[in-house]
């Protein structure tokens, strides 16, 4: 599934080469949290949380600049937040 969602597309719209897929979060996360992981790369304009049933949950989090969405891709993909490495990518629609 993270290949799936993770799948870089170079013709993609400009509003989703903003948008950022997060995926492995805990199943207690809350957007706040997301928030506070992705703030210091820029400018967050939507966090856009699903927490399924059962966990893993997922976020798509947009920015207002798609360097910001890169930088934070470079920075968080793989971190280890809270026991779980997280999954950061350019989402596939």
């Amino acid at each position: 599934m993270y290949l799936a969602l993770c799948l870089l597309q170079k013709t993609m719209s400009r509003r989703n080469s903003r948008t950022i897929y997060v995926g492995n979060l805990p199943g207690d996360i809350r957007e706040r949290e997301v928030e506070d992981l992705f703030y210091k790369y820029g400018r967050i304009l939507d966090i856009d949380l699903k927490i399924p049933p059962r966990p893993p949950g997922y976020a798509f989090v947009e920015f207002e600049d798609p360097r910001d969405a890169d930088d934070a891709i470079y920075g968080r993909d793989g971190y280890n937040f809270d026991g779980y490495r997280l999954r950061v990518c350019i989402p596939r629609y």
